[in-house]
């Protein structure tokens, strides 16, 4: 049975990237001590030790925060990642190596500021499949032979956001999709001068989503509302006759057809059962047992649960039992929630019954054999019986940042301050090495680099990421400077938010940075921007804050339109909250009136709340008379009805239906209190395939939206989001892709903030 380690990742403080250099301690030889922190938009921040020998001009890395964590090889290898670079630590002899996939930040390579890169190891680690970015919202799709050191394009463009491949549990056999299309390989295949064309590689339609595996050759694949068991030879063995040849066996059917886009699809452990989640509202338990023409009992003993509307991500996990429990992830009384639901199996049938969770459960890591899960806490990392549903452990030794089983009952818990391997059962855990320092320095010979933690006391550096004991070995007081540098902060180029500085005693002098800035240039702020810019804003800036071009710090609004309906909220919500971004949301009467769970839910989040008029008419149409008291009553209703709605106010900004506006909307506002927003980026997310064949090239997916974003974002720009299906089709919605652009945003170097914000910093 193949049960992959899931993560819930919720991870609130700005929406702010930086790196930043402090802490030199420079030695007689000229080995410089340092410290590298970097702030991860909603993961807070850390801190890393390196060591710099100035004229060998050798840096070395001696702490790995672990932001990511798999285990390979069956639990005997784990592999971290972080912005600095990719690791492994081999349990089986104590050792540590890089993984140079792409270049960790030692040896030169880029620390990013965004969402760490997704990757996908082969479970024995052999293959390793990445999205390399070559745009905002696009990248090639990778596979890297970590034995041989080579890499492979497998697509030249793929989203960004997901990773579209599923290895199979042997690693023999790599499912990846491409344009909506599913293809498979046998991972050695790509780098053969005789490998096979992809046309012939063809498993059918669909995401990657549409595959669950259940055995090492074995998987489910589901299109429409058939879902197929397939046994992966016998892919290789059709594939010059795919076009003939139908693929798999009919395993059975889900109640409707699956939508990419928004289902969720996972098979039991057997292959004889799914988890079929429609909407991220139902969820229905399906038996599969081949064709079901004639069933008369099917639709009425289908186990079913409905779940809340606030839901953002569905995640099925299958037990020893071969039962499913089924997590969910939405933002609740404006805090991370995490709820759960099991299927018993009762005498009157199957039913989905909900369970209990550690208080504050932030994720959640599912062992191999599906007997135990440890839910993440801020308190803790605790571990339970799948089968009695009790607590068996808990791990309190320090702060837990993630975690993933090894070999059950042994799981690698990443914290704060060390990365160790812990014994659920008998609750022995052993330090491989350490995340950060609380203090670093050297010791009194100035030879031996000492590390302080809070919870393994004082330790001393023996190389390649090893620590040890330092028993009574004293730290020397930092210095900055010996006989032949000197090392001082200073500004940097521009990409990182500092810089230290190597300046020569001897010889001709001379100054150098620390560390290379790569050559990447983010916008300029403040007098970059023209007055012909400033003046080309859409609507008069007299009563209007409508052009973001006159701030001085290097940072955006990304605003929501809440129209009519909620679809697309929960998605929205949970992104915010992982970016830690407070957002402004322009809520409609009608809005308010449909949804006013959804409306506190926006407040409690701590979203800045501002009117988009109490209903959703175009006021520049004319079959009704728009006039200065018609608005002024308009925004007054609105304030009433948010206000019974919530008990808060609306803030005194505002905007009317599509952004449309006349001196006499402008100044019936103003009239009224209010301060008329309009942005700068035009953002066509409304755009329907139906206005395509009226106008085509207007109607865009997401991907394409986001690339038009960042190509006309700039400091202070205001980029506005639609909540809600317009009326009529899309290739998709952009609420959807929420994450990406604000991943693409951060990653190039802004801070998301709120139209308050955005004020005040206004020059």
């Amino acid at each position: 049975m193949l049960l992959v380690p899931c993560a819930l990742l919720f991870c609130l403080a700005p929406a702010i990237a930086e790196i930043s250099f402090s802490n030199p301690d420079i030695n007689a030889k000229g080995a410089a001590l340092f410290t590298v922190t970097a702030d991860v938009p909603g993961n807070g921040r850390y801190d890393t030790l390196f060591l710099k020998d100035i004229p060998g001009d050798r840096l070395e890395q001696l702490t790995f925060y672990p932001e990511a964590m798999d285990a390979l090889l069956g639990g005997s290898v784990l592999q971290v990642r972080n912005r600095f670079g990719t690791g492994r630590y081999d349990t089986r002899n104590g050792s540590f190596r890089w993984i140079d996939d792409y270049k960790p930040f030692y040896t030169g390579g880029t620390a990013g500021f965004g969402n760490l890169p997704l990757v996908a190891p082969s479970p024995d680690g052999r293959w390793q499949v990445s999205v390399e970015p070559i745009s905002s919202a696009r990248g090639r799709l990778m596979l890297y032979d970590a034995e041989k050191s080579l890499r492979y394009i497998i697509a030249e463009s793929v989203e960004r956001g997901s990773l579209p491949v599923s290895w199979s549990p042997d690693s023999t056999v790599l499912v990846y999709s491409v344009d909506n299309i599913l293809y498979f390989a046998r991972p050695e295949s790509f780098f053969s001068v005789s490998s096979v064309d992809s046309q012939y590689r063809v498993l059918g339609p669909g995401p990657i989503s549409a595959v669950s595996w259940f055995a090492p050759s074995r998987f489910l694949y589901v299109n429409g509302s058939s879902v197929y068991r397939v046994q992966a030879s016998e892919l290789f063995a059709r594939s010059l006759y795919s076009p003939l040849i139908g693929v798999g066996e009919l395993a059975g059917k889900i109640p409707c057809d699956f939508d990419p886009s928004t289902d969720t699809f996972s098979a039991s452990s057997d292959g004889s059962a799914a988890v079929f989640a429609k909407g991220k509202r139902n969820v229905y338990f399906c038996a599969l047992s081949g064709d079901d023409y004639s069933s008369s009992t099917r639709s009425a003993t289908l186990p079913y649960l409905l779940l809340p509307g606030n839901v953002a991500r569905v995640i099925p996990v299958w037990t020893k039992a071969s039962l499913p429990v089924v997590f969910t992830d939405s933002i609740e009384d404006g805090r991370k929630t995490v709820k759960a639901w099991k299927l018993v199996d009762l005498p009157a049938g199957k039913v989905f019954v909900p369970l209990d969770l550690p208080p504050g459960t932030l994720d959640l890591f599912v062992s191999g054999s599906g007997r135990s899960i440890a839910f993440r806490t801020n308190e803790a990392l605790f571990v339970y019986d799948t089968t009695t549903w009790t607590e068996l452990s808990s791990y309190r030794d320090e702060a837990v940042v993630t975690a993933v089983w090894a070999d059950e009952p042994n799981l690698y818990v990443g914290g704060r301050e060390t990365v160790r391997k812990w014994n659920s059962a008998n609750g022995s855990s052993t330090v491989l090495f350490l995340s950060s320092a609380a203090a670093s320095g050297w010791d009194e010979n100035s030879e031996t680099v000492l590390a302080d933690t809070d919870h393994a006391g004082r330790l001393s550096y023996a190389g390649n990421m090893q620590w040890r004991p330092a028993g009574a070995m004293r730290m020397k007081p930092a210095a900055s400077a010996n006989s032949s540098w000197r090392i001082y902060a200073d500004s940097s180029s521009g990409y990182f938010k500092n810089m230290l500085y190597v300046r020569s005693a001897i010889g001709p002098g001379g100054t150098v940075p620390l560390v290379r800035e790569p050559p990447i240039k983010l916008d300029r702020t403040g007098s970059s921007v023209s007055l012909k810019d400033r003046a080309s804003s859409s609507v008069p800036d007299s009563g209007a804050f409508s052009h973001g071009s006159r701030t001085a710090f290097r940072e955006v609004a990304v605003v929501f339109d809440a129209m009519d309906t909620i679809d697309g909220l929960p998605e929205i919500l949970h992104a915010l909250d992982r970016y830690k971004v407070r957002a402004t949301f322009f809520i409609n009467g009608e809005f308010i009136r449909r949804h006013p769970a959804a409306v506190n839910e926006i407040v409690k989040a701590g979203h800045q709340t501002a009117s988009l008029f109490f209903t959703t008419w175009d006021l520049s149409g004319t079959k009704y008379r728009i006039d200065g008291d018609f608005i002024l009553r308009g925004l007054s209703r609105n304030e009433d009805d948010f206000y019974n709605a919530t008990g808060h106010e609306l803030t005194l900004l505002w905007h009317a239906p599509f952004y449309v506006s006349s001196p006499m909307i402008l100044d019936a506002g103003d009239k009224a209190g209010y301060r008329y927003v309009a942005p700068d980026v035009n953002v066509l997310d409304w755009v329907t395939l139906e206005q395509e064949r009226v106008t085509p090239g207007l109607c865009k997916d997401s991907s394409h939206l986001i690339e038009d974003i960042m190509a006309a974002k700039k400091p202070g720009s205001i980029i506005p989001v639609r909540v809600g299906k317009p009326a009529g089709a899309r290739p998709d919605y952009l609420y959807d892709k929420v994450d990406t652009l604000l991943n693409a945003l951060v990653e190039a170097g802004y801070d998301i903030v709120s139209i308050d914000t955005l004020i005040k910093n206004a020059r």
